[in-house]
């Protein structure tokens, strides 16, 4: 048997039996080891297969979410042009005057092209600013709408702000050159609405804000202002912040400042629009011509962020306020890091620097300090350098502004 010989002793028939016993175990572990190998290859396999097949529906689902937001964010730019163009052109003015209308109602009022007004119906409407009856074709505005629409000067107002985000990213050509090749944009590059709608927002604002809520939690300056004293406003725009404050604050005397012709001639129209002319005066001036004069208080609102050498003009302010006086400074809220901003007005920050603030001061050759580059550390450093004292945060409260009184 197996070629053994008859003549093998009992003990050896056993030492061969244990020997071809262990080696035919041995092949038997050698072919369950085989096996196991075998299928822990076919599994690490087929879980590296499984593995990609789910990274790639995770990459799909992932896209699929940033897709959404894409079309979130198509919808957001349709949306802002279409109120820019009810606005711009008077539609939501004329609903909120005329109630519920046709397209053909609104041109004939309007004296527009229906085919223009009923396409803007529709797209505004699906936008969700705009009410339609399908069965009476008529469109209509509800009283938010109208509160946010129609409405100026008013706490819920968002007339300027579309006029504003509209206005400044029409110079996109000479952007993108900025881009490529440095500097900026000039003032005189923008259309005439950006700058109606940084006045109407400033009317919102100092109006629903500054006189009725934020210096009432500053005593030293609303006591002053009651008092009589001199007021002057750095930067001042089209003049809304010293309007509103002579408006509540007669027994004082209001000074405005600007860098921008057009701006001033706005501001003086402005002052006689609301009776305070005799008590309210703009001219020209720019912070290298240095201080104007001596006031009681002094006051920069939106204006340090936006100037080409920000040191220089807190520097000019300090030169023109009196030993005894007070500096009212708002700027845009915002972290030491400005990726460390968050909030939904974040972009809109980013936005307005990008397009506005950092590029008109980069076009002049400044520092391009930016929206968002002015937060309290900053403001500390540049105010103890000019010689002020004290830095006093106020709070506030607000999505976009903080409110510092310094002396």
């Amino acid at each position: 048997m197996l070629g053994v010989a008859n003549n093998i002793s009992d003990q050896n028939y056993s030492y061969l039996t244990v020997y071809f016993g262990v080696h035919e175990t041995l092949n038997s572990i050698e072919i369950e080891l085989q096996l196991y190998t075998l299928k822990v290859s076919l599994s690490t396999n087929t879980y590296l297969f499984m593995k990609g097949l789910n990274m790639s529906t995770q990459l799909e689902n992932e896209t699929q979410e940033l897709l959404g937001k894409v079309v979130q964010d198509f919808t957001g730019a349709i949306a802002t042009r279409m109120c820019a163009i009810g606005i711009d052109l008077g539609l939501f003015v004329d609903l909120a005057e005329n109630g519920a209308s046709t397209s053909q109602e609104i041109a004939e009022r309007k004296s527009y092209q229906e085919r223009y007004i009923r396409e803007w119906i529709y797209g505004t409407h699906k936008v969700g600013y705009l009410n339609f009856d399908k069965e009476t074709r008529k469109a209509s505005l509800s009283k938010a709408a109208i509160n946010v629409l129609v409405s100026k000067g008013e706490k819920f107002s968002q007339q300027g702000a579309f006029k504003l985000i509209n206005n400044m990213m029409l110079p996109y050509d000479e952007l993108l050159s900025s881009f490529k090749e440095g500097g900026g944009v000039n003032f005189e590059d923008y259309r005439s609405g950006l700058w109606e709608g940084l006045d109407l927002t400033g009317c919102t604002r100092y109006r629903s804000f500054l006189v009725t809520e934020w210096t009432d939690k500053i005593p030293a300056i609303t006591e002053k202002l009651e008092k009589g004293v001199t007021f002057a406003d750095f930067g001042c725009g089209t003049g809304r912040s010293s309007i509103e404050l002579a408006k509540k604050y007669p027994n004082s005397k209001y000074f405005g400042f600007d860098v921008f012709p057009p701006n001033i001639e706005k501001a003086q129209e402005n002052a006689i629009e609301r009776g305070v002319s005799d008590i309210c005066h703009f001219q020209v001036w720019d912070a290298k011509s240095g201080a104007p004069g001596q006031f009681d208080i002094v006051a920069a609102f939106d204006l340090i962020h936006d100037l080409p050498h920000p040191g220089e003009g807190i520097q000019a302010i300090k030169n023109a306020m009196k030993d005894d006086g007070l500096f009212l400074l708002m700027d845009i809220k915002c972290t030491d890091d400005p990726i460390d901003n968050e909030g939904p007005m974040t972009a809109f920050k980013f936005g307005a620097s990008l397009h506005f603030c950092m590029t008109t001061s980069l076009a002049n050759d400044g520092e391009g300090l930016g929206t968002v580059g002015l937060p309290k550390s900053k403001v500390e450093e540049l105010c103890a350098a000019a010689g002020f004292k004290n830095v006093k945060e106020i709070e506030i409260n607000h999505p976009l502004n903080s409110l510092f009184i310094i002396q």
